[in-house]
Formats: structure tokens, C-alpha cells, sequence
């Protein structure tokens, strides 16, 4: 893309894609933006992408990203390019079309592997919907139509990886949840609580710490930048209510963390792509004090030297319990979770959670 006019136009193709989807949630445009802008986004700090967008009878009928990732080179390997913000009409010749563009952008930096979607990280919105097209999506997931697996599969891509959303509608009684909860806890000389509003900017070098290593393991995981962890926590923690965020301590040092929030993508639907001062003011109220129907259960993670002694189901269980007890919740919404942690998909499905939702990472060779 070579102008203003252009990004705009690529910023406001999904309006054309998803005109008649009942469940997409437009995204607000003002963050889409910065987000993409290579002074202002994370994102370019450690990589650098190039936009494409596509014409079908003089109308913008495609988009594409392709990008790479400096940090995931030093990690992984240097032969791996990504793209994302993929959206296209049921057009092949013009989902060819970019994926051409995107490819041989790639090839001239030495990639013969493209992988997606990622836009852009495994932290961003992750993976092509393939399962569960009948539900709108909870914050920061993905969402694309029923036609988009199809479209690429004959294009050559295949699967490389699944990451799950569990949906969990059932209610307990939380009596034994509770005495389950004592009973992990029993002999570790931990302790279990809700975060302390005073107290989250005095951990948040614990909580960048803990990140990193929790998830060390999980595929194609890439250690946050400072840059990127401080913007995600700074819109996170806007959001936070303390009945919904669980913290593990051992003393007085962080060793596990759980975040539950409000799924706002209800109320962003409604905004169609634009935030005035009085949007901001009612995600706030909605995120902060509204009751409570529906959760997305984000992060969960427990320090390395402290797997394997089934803090994560105490963390879930608490989180339950609270929730059900203080909120009208209906709906927790348990994503993203990688298809080879069976032991998080053993601990959700004991207490009734169902997958509703598969987003899929695939790839090509080029």
C-alpha cells in the first residue's frame, strides 16, 4: 500500500466482508490503526511487515499482511514468515492474488515457510476460525467466515496447530469447591487471593517475570518486549476487577496468577468501529461495575518450579467460585488454550466446560 487512502480502505474492508455476519464485532478502527502504524505498534520493535490489499472490479475485495518476527528467528528458526488481517470475499483468484504478494515479499527476505494467522504475535488475535461460526466472539479472539478454511486449503495451506475455547454454562455447588481448593493447598504454605488494586503496580515487574516463564514452553511462544508487555498491561489493568483476578503467593512472592474479565465484545459490537469519550466511559462502567453475564477466563499461569502440584485447578476452581458467588455470570468463555495442554483440558472439562470454538495455525511452503 502506497497512501492514506489505501489504509483506509484496508482498515475498512471487514465492513464489506462481514456485512450480513450477525456475530462479528467491528473492530475500533483508532486502535486498529496505531496498532499498524510502525511508530506506533509494538509489534515493530523486534520485526517488520509490508500491507496488501487486493481489487475485484474496482472495489478493495482482499487484505493480507505478511511479516516477520526478529525474536521468533533467534528462537526458532529464520526460514519462517507469518501473515494476518487476512480478510477476502469468496473470490479465489483474489485470495491467490495476495497470497502471492505476501509470499514473494517473504522470499525476498530469505523465508520458504509462511505460517498463519498471526497478526502479529501468538498474543495478538491468533488462527483461522474452523469450528464454531454460530456464537460471537469474546474479546481478543478471532472471528472470519465459514468460507475461509476452505479458501485456503485449496490454496495448500495445512494444519500445524489448534487452540481450543471451552464454554462453561454449568453451576456447582460450592461448598466441595471450596474444600477442594483447601485441600491443594494443604502443606504448601501458600496463599490464595484476590489481587490488591494498591498493590498491582508494585508487582508488575513480578507479573512481566512470570509471564515470560509460565508460558516458556507453550508452541511458538515469544517472550514479551518490555514495550509490548507495558501497553498490554497499562489497557489490561483498566479493565480489572478484583473479584475476578487471583493471585497465588508463597510470602509475599508472586508464584501464580489467574485474570478473568466482563467479555465486553457485546457492548464494542455496538459501537461500530469507532470510541468517543462516552464509549470509553461506558467500557469502563462495563468492565468495572456492570453485572456480569458472560467472562472470558484470559490468563493463567503458574511460575516452572511450582507445576505439578495442581495449583492451576485451585486457580480455576477460585475463579469459579467467586464468579458464580458475586456475579449473575452465565457464560465463562476458557480460551486460548493450546491443543497440547490436556491437563488444562482435563481440569476445565471436570467441572462441565465444552468446546465451542477451534482456531486453527496453518501453513505453507513457499
Amino acid at each position: 500500500m502506497r497512501s492514506e487512502g489505501e489504509l483506509w480502505e484496508f482498515l475498512r474492508l471487514p465492513w464489506r466482508i462481514y456485512q450480513h455476519d450477525p456475530y462479528w464485532v467491528p473492530p475500533i478502527i483508532s486502535y486498529q490503526r496505531d496498532f499498524l502504524d510502525p511508530g506506533k505498534g509494538p509489534f515493530f520493535e523486534v520485526g517488520e511487515a509490508q500491507y496488501f490489499l487486493a481489487f475485484h472490479r474496482g472495489r478493495p475485495a482482499g487484505r493480507i499482511s505478511a511479516h516477520i518476527n526478529r525474536l521468533y528467528d533467534e528462537r526458532y528458526d529464520r526460514i519462517t514468515g507469518f501473515f494476518g488481517f487476512f480478510e477476502c470475499l469468496p473470490e479465489p483468484k483474489v485470495a491467490a492474488a495476495l497470497f502471492d504478494a505476501a509470499a514473494d515479499w517473504l522470499r525476498q527476505r530469505g523465508r520458504t515457510r509462511l505460517l498463519g494467522p498471526l497478526s502479529f504475535s501468538i498474543y495478538d488475535e491468533v488462527g483461522l476460525l474452523v469450528e464454531g461460526f454460530d456464537s460471537i466472539p469474546a474479546m481478543f479472539q478471532s472471528h472470519n467466515p465459514p468460507y475461509y478454511p476452505q479458501l485456503l486449503g485449496n490454496l495448500g495451506f495445512r494444519k500445524t496447530f489448534d487452540f481450543y475455547a471451552l464454554r462453561l454454562t454449568q453451576r456447582f455447588p460450592l461448598e466441595p469447591l471450596e474444600a477442594k481448593i483447601a485441600d491443594i493447598l494443604q502443606g504448601q504454605n501458600l496463599r490464595l487471593t484476590n489481587y490488591d488494586p494498591r498493590d498491582l503496580e508494585r508487582r508488575r515487574e513480578e507479573v512481566y517475570d512470570l509471564f515470560n516463564e509460565a508460558w516458556s514452553s507453550n508452541w511458538c511462544h515469544i517472550p514479551l518486549t518490555r514495550k509490548q508487555f507495558d501497553i498490554f498491561y497499562e489497557e489490561l489493568k483498566l479493565l480489572l476487577r478484583p473479584n475476578l483476578v487471583r493471585i497465588l503467593l508463597d510470602g509475599d512472592d508472586l508464584v501464580a496468577f489467574s485474570i478473568v474479565l466482563p467479555d465486553l465484545n457485546p457492548l464494542v459490537k455496538t459501537f461500530n468501529g469507532e470510541l468517543s469519550v462516552w464509549k470509553k466511559l461506558r467500557l469502563l462502567y462495563a468492565a468495572k461495575y456492570k453485572p456480569v453475564k458472560k467472562v472470558r477466563a484470559l490468563v493463567l499461569g503458574v511460575r516452572q518450579r511450582y507445576q505439578g502440584r495442581k495449583l492451576h485447578h485451585a486457580l480455576i476452581l477460585k475463579s469459579y467460585v467467586d464468579a458464580v458467588r458475586e456475579t449473575p455470570c452465565e457464560f465463562c468463555d476458557l480460551s486460548l488454550i493450546p491443543e497440547n495442554l490436556r491437563h488444562y483440558m482435563k481440569a476445565f472439562k471436570v467441572f462441565g466446560a465444552e468446546r465451542y470454538k477451534i482456531f486453527r495455525i496453518v501453513e505453507k511452503d513457499i
